[in-house]
């Protein structure tokens, strides 16, 4: 067997399963993926161990809120990792270690660009939200010559993040969401959970304009996202959510796991087909 898995709560409305369904068939390598869904946070930790001592599950992608906790259960850690001190993709190697990996920043800017959303020089960039997302965009973001204010409702989280960084020589910039002063950004990012309970940031909508271009990690295959409602409701032109990174981010594990790269536009394409 060629297990992978999603870790996650909650994980149902994901469409990661059917994703790398069709990774699979496209590059010609049968693996089996589906969802496992932990109802108790505390029973993370010997779910994923007892998961990865069985033979055949080779490989886990971990979602909200698991991915700081499953960087500690790696041996081994890939550089994106080690800088977001987040993973996403894991994948057992031949002795039996566990690697963690992060693809979430590489998903992104592939999606960006895809977007026409990124520019060639230097990007303002606005991220909302302080939580383990934006720890995984933020090294990507950074080498493709984004300069980075982070915003939070509340300052300690988005120090921490900006604290942690700084050891690394990664440098941003944070500011609470009463605090922003200069509205005049390239890109905004909402990384924050709010869209699954059908919520908006508390963020002031001088954040909006015609001009920038509007991103939500969160994705919605039925309807706009409440921030991309908001965004749009607010005068914004270019907007997108987070099907396209979900996507990228998904063929990048896959690169991880079985040295083959899919082409995600192909599956954009068909999702937007189907809406």
């Amino acid at each position: 067997m060629n297990n992978f898995v999603l870790f996650g709560n909650p994980i149902k409305h994901s469409k990661s399963p059917y994703i790398h369904n069709f990774f699979s068939n496209q590059i010609n390598i049968k693996y089996f993926y589906y969802l496992y869904e932990i109802l108790d946070t505390n029973d993370f930790e010997p779910n994923f161990i007892n998961f990865f001592l069985q033979n055949g599950n080779n490989g886990a992608n971990i979602t909200i809120p698991f991915k700081e906790r499953a960087f500690n259960l790696c041996n081994l850690l890939t550089e994106n990792a080690k800088l977001s001190e987040s993973v996403n993709t894991i994948k057992k190697n031949s002795n039996g270690e566990i690697i963690g990996e992060n693809t979430d920043g590489l998903g992104l800017l592939y999606d960006l660009k895809r977007l026409n959303f990124i520019k060639n020089n230097i990007n303002k960039v606005l991220i909302i939200g302080s939580g383990g997302a934006s720890k995984g965009i933020i090294p990507s973001l950074i080498k493709n010559k984004c300069n980075i204010l982070l915003t939070n409702r509340t300052i300690d989280k988005s120090e921490n993040i900006k604290n942690m960084f700084y050891k690394k020589n990664i440098y941003i910039d944070v500011m609470p969401y009463d605090k922003i002063y200069n509205y005049n950004f390239d890109i905004v990012i909402n990384s924050t959970s709010s869209g699954i309970d059908n919520k908006i940031p508390n963020i002031s909508e001088k954040i909006v304009n015609s001009k920038t271009k509007y991103y939500d990690l969160f994705y919605d295959t039925k309807n706009e996202t409440p921030f991309i409602k908001w965004c749009k409701s607010n005068g914004a032109k270019f907007v997108s959510d987070g099907l396209g990174m979900l996507i990228c981010q998904a063929a990048f594990s896959c690169l991880f796991w079985h040295n083959k790269m899919p082409n995600p536009i192909n599956l954009i394409n068909k999702f937007y087909e189907k809406d």
